[in-house]
């Protein structure tokens, strides 16, 4: 199931997250030092046959904006970076000689903005999002391709179209995004074609709050690759964000039949439609992740099913699905508000 895979295995489960504690533990499972936020990156690193680590090894979550956090997993190989703020993270996994450096990309989304009057606006929820790494050997000279960095369906793309895509990337690990942001437009001057250059550039565009220029660069690597799940998603997600509806809802769309397993496409379709009050799609959306989700926590997807739920009148399901909300989520901001209109609906039922 691809919950978040960079820019992918990038895109929006919903999960409560851990109790935070004190202090940063550059040498234990949690760095809680975090970027300011109220988010978590968590997950699990496994060796090549699928077993975990019996020692602990280092992982970093670098970002743009951001300086890198570090820690050392637990023995069971498990991680977790609390308190993150929105934006684009790699998650970089060096367990020494015998394996490859692991790169695994998570965005944070801000939350889409609620209209102001809107019945299911709420405070920012946390979020967790699960990154299992997976090492692999390293491999003789011989045996590595030429471009690790792009799969073989860019081969043919000139070497310094490569090598200004490594620079970008090399930037942005140092904390240098407008250096990056001339890295990729470089590679994309010498490969127009160069799908992973436009989409690196339009995640960092974002990252960087120039919504329009990200569009744009998001649209280039959809053009160009028209198969690929993050771009599809993010490329919705940021259609949703300028309020282009109708387009969102397409390219969601899309990204939802490349990856039937994903939560975040028909979490992102059940917002849209709750924006242009369709509340039957916006229901069927929401219950299909609901669906996908499986027992994985995911409090703020409860919410909004809870809100859709009132608006159609079924009070007995509303009360059920605010339930879990406040369950999988105690501390959320408008608890008192959630419990107060239980009340009211258990009342009314009665």
């Amino acid at each position: 199931m691809r919950f978040l895979r960079t820019f992918a295995f990038f895109f929006l489960v919903l999960l409560l997250g851990f109790s935070a504690t004190s202090g940063i533990y550059a040498q234990s499972r949690t760095n809680s030092s975090g970027t300011g936020g109220i988010h978590q990156v968590r997950g699990r690193i496994y060796l090549p046959n699928g077993r975990s680590s019996d020692e602990p090894i280092r992982v970093e979550l670098q970002s743009t904006n951001y300086s890198t956090l570090t820690l050392e997993t637990d023995r069971g190989g498990s991680y977790v970076f609390q308190n993150l703020a929105p934006g684009n993270y790699t998650v970089v996994v060096d367990a020494g000689d015998q394996f490859e450096v692991t790169r695994e990309y998570v965005t944070i989304d801000t939350d889409v903005p609620e209209p102001p009057d809107s019945a299911f606006s709420r405070p920012p929820s946390p979020r967790t999002f699960n990154v299992p790494i997976n090492l692999q050997l390293k491999r003789t000279r011989a045996e590595r391709p030429k471009n690790q960095v792009v799969d073989a369906r860019w081969a043919a793309v000139p070497k310094q179209a490569i090598e200004h895509y490594n620079e970008g990337l090399a930037l942005i690990k140092r904390d240098k995004a407008d250096e990056a942001v001339t890295a990729f437009r470089r590679s994309i001057n010498v490969y127009e074609q160069f799908a992973p250059a436009h989409s690196a550039l339009g995640r960092l565009l974002m990252l960087k709050g120039k919504l329009d220029e990200a569009l744009v660069s998001l649209r280039s690597a959809v053009q160009y690759d028209p198969a690929n799940f993050d771009a599809r998603l993010n490329y919705g997600v940021a259609l949703l964000n300028k309020k282009d509806l109708t387009n969102a809802s397409v390219e969601l769309s899309k990204a939802a039949e490349l990856d039937n397993t994903a939560v975040t496409p028909h979490y992102y379709l059940g917002r849209l439609y709750i924006e242009t009050h369709d509340m039957d799609r916006a229901l069927a959306e929401m219950e299909t992740a609901k669906k996908l989700k499986g027992d994985m926590p995911f409090p703020l997807l409860h919410r909004y099913l809870g809100g859709i739920y009132l608006a159609k009148k079924m009070e007995p399901q509303a009360v059920l699905e605010l339930e879990k909300y406040l369950a999988e989520d105690p501390k959320c901001r408008d608890a008192e508000k959630i419990r107060g209109t239980i009340d009211q609906l258990k009342k009314s039922q009665n």
